[in-house]
Order: C-alpha cells, then structure tokens, then sequence
C-alpha cells in the first residue's frame, strides 16, 4: 500500500481532516496516471466539499488520481452547493484569521523563532484558549479559531474584512522585527494571503511535495517542536485545536478593522463601478 493510501485509511486522519474541512471549500492535490501533480476544486462542475470521514475515503480516487494532499478554505460558508455559493461573499458566515510563515523544513528554527513572535504579540493582546499552530511541511501557519470573533461581531462586519484585517494589522506591528530576525539567517516570509479562494493544509494531510503529515499544536507546544512531529506514521498532533473562547478575538478585530480597513479586493471592486463583484469573482473562477 502507498504512503497516501495507507495514511488516508486511518480513521483517526479521516476524522480530523472532516471535522476541519466541513463547511468549508476543499482543494486537492492528487497524482493523475502519468505521475504528475494535478490541483483540483470542483468535482462536475460544483465546489469539493467535505462532510464527514466517508467523504474523505472519496477523495482518494476523485478524478481517477490519487490524492496526495487535502486543503480547506479560511472562509467558512452557510452553502458549499455551486459555484455562486463560494464567490458570494454574503455566503461567508466565519473565517479563520491565518499568518502564513514561508520558509524551508531544514530551516525550521528560524520558522519557530518567526512564530514565537507572532504568539507572543497574540497572547499579550489577549488571545490564549483560540489560538493554535499548524506544522505544513516547508513552514507553519498560525491560526485564531474563527468562533473567537463573535457572532455579534460577524453579523455587523464580513467575517473576511474581519480576518484579513487582523492579519494585516498584526504584521504591520511586527515588520521591523521579522526584518530584524530575517538579517539574523533564514529566509522565512510571513505574508497575509487573507482572499476570497485561499486554501490552507487541512490537518493531517500530507505534503504535496514532501513525506510529511500537518500536524496542530498549541503554543504551549512550540518550543519543543521538532521534524520528528511530522513523521507518517509516528506524527504528534494536537487535537486542541478545536478549542477556543467566544469573543477572545473581538477587541483586535475591532482594532484591526479601524486601523487598516478591510479584504482589499472588496473595496477595490466595489470602488471602480463596473461588473457585481460576484459577476468579477466568477470570471476568475472560470480559469480555475
């Protein structure tokens, strides 16, 4: 049996990829029949999406490849049915706040020391039981649970403006220091990729390159991390990234969205008067 085959059996990597994925717009990886690597998003026309562990078992042979990786949105969306459903931004009822920490596995201290300082600047605002860390194979995201921002918050502002904001304001608190550490070695990048479509590694999936499984802990836990973590077969994970605090994101959001505003396709479009942003968002769509 291959490693994806045999990794994707396990009940326990189909439930955790399942309960992260459910509402959300899945993306894969897979190996067609020639050997290459293909990314799809839509399975005859509508969003991939999954629901529980048996979608995941599906996965394994959709378009007659095999599945390598598994992503998920940071939105999270009341219907995942057709393509409308996930370029409406109305649609969008969460989203999961995300620092993408670029680098190089072999570089991986570095990439601990760039994420301490993100936890650290997160914890001193205020944020402790939402938050939590994703191993991804080359770097590491770190994420704010989406139930962090309350449902009070999200009904009065797009869940998007919210996690795009917060993302932006944060790193523009910490740029001379990723600046500093970055002369001090390493080439590690943190970027907001906050938009409309973007995927991130769901838990427990393999790399799409590397022999690596993404694994979760929480920031108690970064410090001792180490490549072992990531090992098929023997990987450490967390589970807890299940847990969060309603309202523990409120007060940055709120800050966030005063300083730096919102998801800037959103304004830009709405600014230049020409085709409804849904009309844009399905042109692009289209190319996918």
């Amino acid at each position: 049996m291959s490693l994806p085959s045999e990794h994707y059996s396990r009940p326990d990597v189909q439930r955790e990829i399942a309960e992260f994925c459910k509402n959300r717009w899945v993306g894969i990886h897979c190996i067609d029949q020639l050997g290459e690597l293909r990314f799809r998003r839509y399975l005859r026309g509508r969003p991939l999406r999954v629901d529980g562990a048996g979608d995941v078992k599906k996965l394994q042979s959709i378009h007659g490849c095999t599945l390598r990786s598994i992503y998920a949105t940071a939105n999270l969306y009341r219907r995942v049915d057709s393509r409308e459903d996930v370029c409406t931004l109305q649609n969008i009822v969460g989203c999961t706040p995300t620092w993408d920490i670029d680098s190089e596995l072999d570089n991986w201290r570095e990439t601990v020391r760039v994420a301490g300082e993100i936890v650290s600047f997160l914890q001193g605002l205020g944020l402790e039981r939402s938050l939590y860390l994703k191993w991804s194979g080359n770097g590491c995201h770190i994420h704010i649970h989406e139930k962090a921002i309350s449902e009070d918050l999200t009904r009065r502002y797009n869940p998007l403006d919210l996690a795009y904001a917060i993302v932006e304001y944060v790193n523009s608190k910490l740029y001379g220091r990723f600046i500093e550490l970055m002369h001090r070695g390493g080439n590690v990048r943190v970027e907001n990729k906050m938009d409309l479509t973007r995927v991130f590694t769901a838990p427990l999936s393999l790399h799409r390159e590397l022999n690596v499984v993404c694994i979760c802990m929480k920031p108690d836990q970064l410090g001792e991390f180490s490549p072992e973590w990531i090992t098929p077969g023997r990987f450490k994970h967390n589970p807890a990234w299940r847990e969060f605090s309603v309202g523990e994101a409120d007060e940055l959001a709120l800050r966030a969205y005063q300083s730096v505003g919102g998801y800037s396709l959103h304004f830009r479009r709405r600014r230049r008067r020409t085709k409804p942003l849904d009309e844009e968002i399905m042109r692009w769509l289209e190319r996918d």
